[in-house]
Parts: C-alpha cells; structure tokens; sequence
C-alpha cells in the first residue's frame, strides 16, 4: 500500500484497499469448503448442481452463517427384482422364418422381365409410367414427372394411386384424386392426378441354390440358411432385451411422478435434443429460420420423451449404486467399439473424438448402466447374451 512499508500498514487501511476482494474470495473457499463437507458426510447424496448461495455472512470473530441450495439426485423407493415380471416373449427361429427371410435377399437381388402384353399390373409387379398432376380444390401448380417406376403393392406411394393401377395395361391411362387435409400451415387441398402406363415388368427370382450362395460368399444353402438364422437370433434377442428393459422400468416406475424430477437434468436434455433436431435440420438443407420454427412448442413436445428417458437413467443408476456395478475396462471398449460400429466410425478414431470431446466418461457410464439393465434382467429370471 502506498505510504507504508510491508506488513506494517493498519489493519483498518488494509480493509479499506482489500476488504471487498479478501471477503469475496474468503466466501468462494467457504462455499467449496462446505459443499464437499455436505457431500462426504450425507451418505449416498449425489449432487446434481453446484451449491447455489442464498445468504453468507461472516462475522468479525471469524464465524459465519451460510444458507444456500443444491439438486441432489433423488432416492426412490423401488421394488425388490422378485417382486417384478418378465413378459415372455419368443425368439426361437423356425425354418419358415429362414424361408421368408431369404425370399427378401432374393427379391433384392432379382431381375426384372417384361410382362406379357396381355398381362394386367398386379402386386408385385414393376410399373414404368408417366404422372400428371393438377390441383383441383385449394392452392397449388400443376406438375408432370415422367420415368416414374415402382413396385404396386409396396410402401411409398399413394394407396389411391395404387388402387386405380392394379388392372391397368401397359398404354393405357388412369385418372384417380385424392383429398389431403390441412396440415400446420398447408391448407386442405384436393389434386387429381392422371396416370399414363408406359410398362409393366415382373420379377424374375434367382433360384435358391448352391450358386446363389456361392455368390453370397457361402459355401452352399445349408451353410446360407446357417447364417441367416444365426442373424435372425441375434436381432430377436436384441428387440428382447430391450422390450424385456422398457417392461421392467415400467413396473420400477410404477408409483413414481415423472412430472417430479431434478430440473437441471430435464432442462439439459432438452437442450441436447434441440441441439440434436438443429444439427440434423442443417444435415438435411434446411433453413430453420426461413421455417419460422415454434421453439417453445418444440420443446414442449420433446419434454415428455426427455422426463422419461432422465426417470429411466436416474432409477438404473440408482441401482447400479445399489449392487456395485462396475465396468471393467476392457468391457467399457468394447462398448466403444460397439458403438463405433452403429456409428459407421473406425473405433480408434471415434474414441480419440470422444476423448477429444470429453464424452468418455459419458459412454462408461453408459457402459454402466447397460451393464445394470442385464443384471436386473437376470435377477429377474432372464437371460443376457
């Protein structure tokens, strides 16, 4: 201080110059000092949130009274796995199934033959046709698409469209409309659309022989309906294991309020989802501002979704702390990896990214409680692959 040599300026001075500075760092200390003493001494309390201080004050013989507040994470009251219920549910593979499955490789890879000029469209069946649309009802320009081709019968196409073609010959036009209700911002509208027929082709099946699996990189159909049926069980034991997880947290969840959870955590997962919806908006080309989007009404849309996939993750950590689970590493990268797959990421690459972005003790925890949700499958009579 000026005017005064070290250490022997009056106290009084030094509070003058200081004293704002010295009693705000000397509250930050306090308040960290306090929050960890809360933490260890309350067993089993998880902080969600910082400690948030309402009123400090500090007295001139040194003591002090601090009131603030922090989320914590809840504790419910959970029935014990005895007393819960795993629906059955089938996965057994029988030889129909390996037939129906290996009809669709074939239908992927099949020819197609041009009908007889005497044959009629049917399901199934390609059609090559030219489409003429015009607004009869409402707003809306009148359009022209040549070269249109689909499968009559197959999702993606208007079931009235459909049903005026099923019949009709190669040169010869239909004429069908079709009524569309007002959507959002879209008025009702009615458009009547004319069909010219150019072709009509059929599919020409491959036969299901030992060459057609040679050509798969088998050794023969045996060795193919092997395959097929081995990824059949993988994928119905799969859609098991999380019908078996949804039926289950259902019967935990049972006497708990959804609409009673730590708003920090319902207001971070909504922000994840927006921040999702944004990304693949722009993935997609589209220009959220020119769409005028009703953010508020988005996000109470998303909220439901989001309270309960944050009810889900708070009762499976709940008893993860409950049974001690813990992940080896080993386990945690090859749920890593795993997930580098679904992503279609090289998994070094994805766990440098996800180092990189401080997302890895995310993915254990998720590894975690992945782990969780098949103990609780098995101490409640079902099997884990």
């Amino acid at each position: 201080i000026p005017g005064f040599r070290p250490g022997k300026a009056p106290l009084a001075v030094v509070r003058s110059h200081f004293g704002h500075e010295v009693e705000q760092e000397l509250r930050e200390e306090l308040s960290e000092q306090v929050f960890h003493e809360i933490v260890e001494q309350e067993e089993g309390l998880v902080p969600l949130t910082p400690l948030s201080i309402r009123n400090m004050e500090i007295e001139e013989d040194g003591s002090f009274h601090l009131e603030g507040e922090l989320e914590v994470r809840p504790v419910f009251e959970l029935k014990e796995p005895e007393e819960l219920e795993l629906p059955h549910i089938e996965v057994a593979v029988s030889e129909a199934d390996i037939d129906e499955e290996l009809d669709k490789v074939r239908a992927e890879q099949a020819a197609w033959e041009p009908a007889d000029d005497d044959s009629v469209a049917e399901d199934g069946m390609l059609i090559e046709l030219d489409i003429e649309g015009e607004v009869t009802e409402g707003e809306g320009e009148p359009f022209h698409e040549e070269g249109v081709r689909f499968v009559l019968g197959e999702e993606g196409v208007f079931p009235e469209i459909q049903e005026a073609l099923r019949g009709v010959r190669a040169g010869e036009e239909r004429t069908v409309e079709k009524a569309f209700e007002a959507q959002g911002d879209e008025p009702a509208r009615k458009v009547r659309y004319r069909l010219k027929v150019h072709g009509l082709k059929r599919r020409l099946l491959p036969d299901l022989d030992d060459g057609f699996a040679q050509g798969m990189g088998f050794e023969d159909v045996e060795a193919l309906r092997a395959r097929v049926r081995e990824v059949i069980e993988r994928t119905r034991h799969k859609e098991r294991r999380s019908q078996w997880r949804r039926a289950l947290l259902d019967q935990l969840e049972e006497d708990l309020d959804v609409n009673q959870l730590p708003g920090s955590l319902v207001r971070n997962g909504l922000r994840e989802d927006l921040e999702r919806y944004a990304y693949m908006a722009a993935m997609q080309g589209r220009n959220l501002e020119e769409e005028d989007v009703n953010w508020p009404e988005l996000s109470a849309k998303m909220e439901p979704e989001v309270r309960q996939r944050v009810l889900d993750s708070l009762v499976l950590e709940q008893l993860a702390d409950q049974w001690g689970i813990e992940v080896p590493e080993d386990d945690v990268r090859e749920y890593i990896e795993a997930d580098a797959m679904k992503k279609g990421v090289p998994p070094a690459e994805h766990l440098a990214n996800l180092a990189k972005e401080g997302q890895l003790d995310g993915l254990r925890n998720a590894a975690r409680i992945s782990a969780t949700v098949d103990e609780l499958i098995r101490r409640t009579g079902g099997e884990v692959e």
